[in-house]
């Protein structure tokens, strides 16, 4: 398999996954950049699902 017959075949394969780790590994940086980070003081805690669930399954059981 010579190399134009392997960019023929593949080249949307050997353009894209390149493309899509680096865009990936953008994203990861971007999101962990702490120029993006909410402050702890600042942030809301979310609700507990295992707690929540646990909560209405016992309250309708109750009923």
């Amino acid at each position: 398999m010579s190399f134009q017959n392997f960019w023929r075949d593949y080249k949307v394969l050997v353009v894209m996954v390149p493309l899509v780790g680096l865009i990936h590994l953008g994203w990861h940086r971007i999101k962990n950049s702490p120029v993006f980070q909410i402050p702890n003081k600042d942030k809301v805690p979310e609700p507990d699902n295992l707690a929540l669930a646990s909560s209405q399954k016992s309250h309708i059981q109750e009923k």
